[in-house]
């Protein structure tokens, strides 16, 4: 015989669905209170997120301690000059990233306008002899991307929010930042037009130390580094010193040798501007490098943008 036994559910049944049902309503974390720890979780580092959000170190710790008190959770471990993640931290950090990175795109899809503008930070050479003249080709190419191109030798604080991304040559890591290498480089040397005769440069690299020298204030060590790596002597041609890399370049072409970024800078020997006694040195530690803030999206025309650079540097005669 059959016996079908109806009624309530049971005690343990019932606690167990108002369990569940209390976890599925449970209020989500402030949004504002996610963005705080993801960008303090990236960077280890309350004073760092601060800047990055444009607020208080305080307030950092404020809303990181509100946020673990909702979660019932220790998100961070605070020692006396280091913050690390717990093991809860760092699983949460992974969890929420692609949400929150989801957010920001789908917010950027809605209020982008149709044609937007790019602001792009870069070296001067850069600029100079890839960006500027291939301009139109770009504007052809991705006619809805407004490109507006600021150079500079020093690396701008894209956190600001006065530059889109910006193309820097350097090494990583650069903190707050992520990086895409664009292209590798070498260094070679230039000098004014007759200097490989009359000096006798012509493969012969130890009558470099007869050549006047062109040296950069800001990197004052470039010349000597490049004796070094030869095993030259010291040099004791006249000395001469400018302020910057695009000051030296001009200087290559009537006062002595500088060195330059090869390939970047080698369309100057093929319109014979300059002469480059010497094959080039190289690939360096350096190298030329796309950046943009690692808590934002790329804004639209930013991906077109560093995708036909790179294709640029990538078919730089040499």
């Amino acid at each position: 015989m059959l016996w079908l036994v109806t009624g309530r559910p049971s005690w343990r049944q019932k606690n167990s669905e108002q369990k569940n049902g209390n976890s599925m309503r449970r209020p989500l974390p402030n949004l504002n209170f996610l963005m705080t720890f993801e960008a303090a979780a990236r960077q280890l580092s309350f004073k760092q997120a601060a800047k990055q959000l444009h607020i208080t170190p305080s307030a950092v710790s404020q809303q990181i301690q509100q946020l673990e008190e909702s979660l019932g959770v220790t998100l961070f471990e605070r020692h006396n000059r280091a913050l690390t993640l717990t093991e809860e931290g760092t699983r949460y950090l992974n969890q929420i990233q692609p949400h929150l990175k989801g957010l920001r795109r789908a917010t950027l899809a809605l209020t982008t306008p149709l044609h937007s503008r790019l602001r792009v930070s870069m070296m001067p050479p850069v600029a100079a002899r890839v960006v500027l003249p291939g301009m139109e080709n770009f504007r052809e190419q991705h006619p809805e991307v407004e490109l507006e191109v600021e150079t500079n030798l020093a690396n701008m604080d894209l956190q600001q929010g006065s530059f889109d991304l910006a193309i820097r040559y350097g090494q990583p890591p650069w903190p707050g930042l992520s990086h895409e290498k664009l292209a590798e480089v070498m260094i070679q040397v230039f000098t004014p037009n007759g200097f490989t005769d009359r000096y006798g440069l012509a493969g012969n690299v130890q009558a470099m130390t007869r050549v006047p020298l062109v040296h950069m204030t800001g990197r004052p060590q470039a010349w000597q580094h490049w004796f070094n790596q030869l095993g030259l002597p010291e040099p004791e041609g006249p000395q001469y010193y400018v302020d910057d890399y695009p000051a030296a370049i001009q200087a290559a072409e009537t006062l002595g040798a500088a060195l330059a970024l090869y390939p970047v800078e080698y369309s100057l020997v093929q319109s014979g501007r300059v002469e480059a006694p010497f094959p080039p040195l190289g690939p360096l530690d350096n190298a030329i490098y796309a950046v943009y803030p690692d808590n934002a999206e790329l804004p639209k025309g930013g991906r077109s943008f560093i995708d036909w650079l790179k294709t640029r540097l990538a078919t730089l005669p040499a």
